[in-house]
Formats: structure tokens, sequence, C-alpha cells
């Protein structure tokens, strides 16, 4: 078993963090549930939502390069309460922290409670705190949750 990290092309390349001591070849495996491919850990560390749809839309993992943000009825598919690592999460995903977000602002899905906030509904965005097992908005400037990618495989048994 070795420390890995994964390449990702953002302009100069980058590297992902695995977070887990895992098998050499299981760096390029990927996780699909549902019809979705799954990266297998988060991007290491908390960013602004810009960021996490930059993050995926550079990835380059598996040979595809077609990942996104998932949107927050996917995330919460993924919420195990009782999860191997204690994260909330879904075994065998490790995602270093609470938090994860979303593709989907309050534009998308509004919140009953968005009348009370301090600025246009584009500005937030949704994440799934796994740890307590409910979505989250935030202003999309704060680094309130990191990014785990996704993408759909055509075809994929489930």
């Amino acid at each position: 078993m070795i420390a890995l990290s994964v390449a990702v092309s953002v302009g100069a390349s980058i590297a992902m963090p695995v977070h887990a001591e895992v098998e050499q070849e299981a760096a390029a495996r990927t996780i699909t549930l549902d019809g979705l491919e799954w990266a297998p850990a988060s991007s290491g560390e908390d960013i602004k939502w810009p960021e996490a749809v930059e993050y995926c839309a550079a990835l380059s993992l598996a040979g595809h390069d077609d990942w996104r943000l998932p949107t927050l009825a996917e995330l919460a598919g993924l919420h195990d309460a009782d999860g191997e690592g204690g994260e909330g999460i879904r075994s065998p995903f490790v995602i270093g922290s609470c938090c994860l977000w979303s593709s989907e602002s309050l534009v998308d899905r509004p919140a009953e409670d968005g009348d009370e906030i301090a600025g246009r509904p584009e500005m937030y965005h949704w994440g799934f705190m796994f740890d307590g097992g409910f979505p989250y908005y935030a202003v999309h400037i704060f680094d309130d949750g990191r990014a785990l990618c996704t993408r759909d495989v055509e075809g994929a048994a489930e």
C-alpha cells in the first residue's frame, strides 16, 4: 500500500490527493453507482464553489474528461450515516471533510428561507454535509466545501 496522487490538468498540472493508503492500481479506478461514475476521492481541500466547478471540468481520470459536480440529489444518495470511515459517506468514498459542493444554486433549487439571504440567489450554492446528513447552502466566495466529481455513464449496469 502506498499514498498516491492522481494528476489533474488545470492549465499546469496539479495533484489530487487520494486521502487514503490505496494500492497503486486503485488510483486509476473509479466507482460506478446507479449510472454514474465517480472519482474515488474529493479535491483534497475546502474550496470556493467556482473552483469546485473548474476542478471537475478540468479533471482527466480513467480516460475521461467529462467530469462535473454532482447534483444535490446525487450527493444525498451517497450519504451513509454508519459509513466505514466515520465521514457519513458510502464506502469506498473518502472525502476528508464534512462537506461537498453540488452543481445547484438557489436559482436551481430555492430554499425555504431564501428570502432571508444577503444577496442574489445565484450567489448561493448547495452542498451536502455528510457528517450531519443534510443539505446546506453557502455564498460561492467561501471555502465551504470540496469537489467530488462525477460523470454520466451511458448504459451502465446498476
